[in-house]
C-alpha cells in the first residue's frame, strides 16, 4: 500500500489479531487446540466520519505538496490532485449533510434515511453540492472559487481516466488555489459547530498551518488575495509567530476577519487564534526575536495592557525596529519605547 493510501491509521499502528491454529492430535491424548497468545490493542473497524475522511484526505494533499521534491513531482502532484478533489468534495457534502441528510442524495426527493445510514447511494455531483449549499444552505461561494473547484475535479478526472498530463506548475497553482479555499471554508462552515469531530478537526488545522508555509504557490496566491484588506492596515501587521507572514494585525480591529470564536486575535493567512492578547505578544516576542516574558514584554502606556507591548517590525517599514502593543496597536519608535512603557515584572 502506498503511503498516501494509509492516511491516519498509518500514524497509529495497531497489532492484529491472534490466528488460531488448527487442532493437533498426539496419539493416546485427547484432542489439544493451540493458539497464539492474543496481542493487546486490536485493530479495530475502521470508523471514517465523513469529516475526518475529509480531513485526512486533506492532510494526505498538503503532505505531497510539501513533504516530496521542491518544487513537487509529478506523482506527488498527482495524489496532491486527487487527494484535495476527494478532501473537496467530502467536506463540501459534510456541511450538507448538516443542513439536512436528504440534500445530498442525487434526488433528494426520493431519499431514504435507512439507505442514508449503510451509505449505499447515489449522491449528487460536485456542481449540485455547491448549488445546495448556495440555494439551501445559504453558503457564499464565489464564483472564482466555483471555477477552481470544478477546474480541480476536471483535472482529477483526466488524471484518473484518460492518463492526463499538463504543466506541473498550472496543476500546482490550482490544487493552491482550492486548498486556500478549504481553509477558510472549514473555520468559518465546519468547526464553529462541530461537537465531538471539534478536537480532531482543530488538531488537523494545526498541522496544516505548520505545512502551510512550504506550499510556495499557495503562499504567493493567498497572500495576494489578501493585500487588498492587509494594504491599509500595515501599520499596524506584524509576522504571524505561526506561518511567519505578514497577516497578523494588532490592535483589537477584526473588520475583515473570520468572526468564529471567542479569539481576539486571528492571522488572516493561517487562521490561527489567540484568546490571551498578552500571550500572543509573549509567543510573537519569543518566536520572532528569542525574548523571554520578562525582557520581552512591557506594559503599554496608552492603553495599560499588561504584557502586550512588545519589540516588532512592522510591514509598513519591515526593516526597521519598533515597538507596538497587541492590545491597542500604539506604536513607537524604539528608542522611545522607554519612555512610554515600562517594563513587566512580578509585581503588576
Amino acid at each position: 500500500m502506498d503511503d498516501e493510501e494509509q492516511g491516519i491509521d498509518a500514524l497509529e499502528p495497531h497489532a492484529p489479531l491472534a490466528t488460531p491454529r488448527r487442532p493437533t492430535r498426539h496419539p493416546g491424548s485427547a484432542t489439544v487446540t493451540q493458539t497464539k497468545p492474543r496481542r493487546p490493542n486490536p485493530r479495530p473497524d475502521m470508523n471514517f466520519t465523513p469529516v475526518r475522511n475529509g480531513m485526512d484526505y486533506l492532510i494526505s494533499a498538503v503532505k505531497n505538496l510539501t513533504e516530496g521534491s521542491s518544487p513537487p513531482s509529478d506523482r506527488d502532484l498527482k495524489y496532491a490532485v486527487l487527494h484535495l478533489q476527494a478532501a473537496t468534495e467530502v467536506l463540501l457534502k459534510a456541511r450538507l449533510v448538516r443542513e439536512h441528510w436528504s440534500l445530498v442524495f442525487k434526488d433528494p426527493g426520493s431519499a431514504d434515511r435507512a439507505v442514508f445510514e449503510t451509505g449505499r447511494f447515489e449522491s449528487c455531483n460536485i456542481a449540485a453540492t455547491i448549488h445546495r449549499l448556495e440555494k439551501i444552505a445559504q453558503v457564499a461561494i464565489s464564483e472564482d472559487e466555483q471555477k477552481a473547484i470544478r477546474g480541480l475535479a476536471d483535472t482529477r478526472n483526466a488524471l484518473t481516466h484518460y492518463g492526463h498530463t499538463a504543466n506541473a506548475y498550472a496543476v500546482e497553482a490550482q490544487a493552491a488555489e482550492v486548498l486556500g479555499f478549504l481553509l477558510t471554508f472549514i473555520s468559518r462552515q465546519l468547526h464553529p459547530v462541530l461537537s465531538s469531530e471539534g478536537r480532531g478537526v482543530a488538531e488537523t488545522m494545526n498541522v496544516l498551518r505548520m505545512k502551510l508555509s512550504g506550499i510556495e504557490t499557495l503562499v504567493k496566491k493567498r497572500m495576494n488575495q489578501l493585500s487588498g484588506e492587509l494594504a491599509p492596515l500595515a501599520k499596524r501587521t506584524v509576522t504571524c509567530p505561526d506561518c511567519r507572514q505578514w497577516a497578523l494585525v494588532v490592535g483589537g480591529d477584526r473588520e475583515g476577519t473570520l468572526v468564529i470564536s471567542d479569539a481576539l486575535l486571528t492571522c488572516r493567512f493561517c487562521l490561527q487564534e489567540w484568546t490571551d492578547l498578552a500571550q500572543a505578544a509573549s509567543e510573537y516576542a519569543w518566536i520572532v526575536f528569542g525574548e523571554d516574558d520578562f525582557f520581552g514584554a512591557r506594559n503599554c502606556g496608552d492603553c495599560g495592557s499588561k504584557g502586550g507591548f512588545v519589540r516588532a517590525f512592522i510591514a509598513d517599514e519591515k526593516t526597521r525596529e519598533k515597538f507596538i502593543c497587541f492590545e491597542c496597536g500604539s506604536v513607537r519608535m524604539a528608542g522611545r519605547a522607554t519612555q512610554h512603557s515600562r517594563r513587566v515584572t512580578t509585581h503588576d
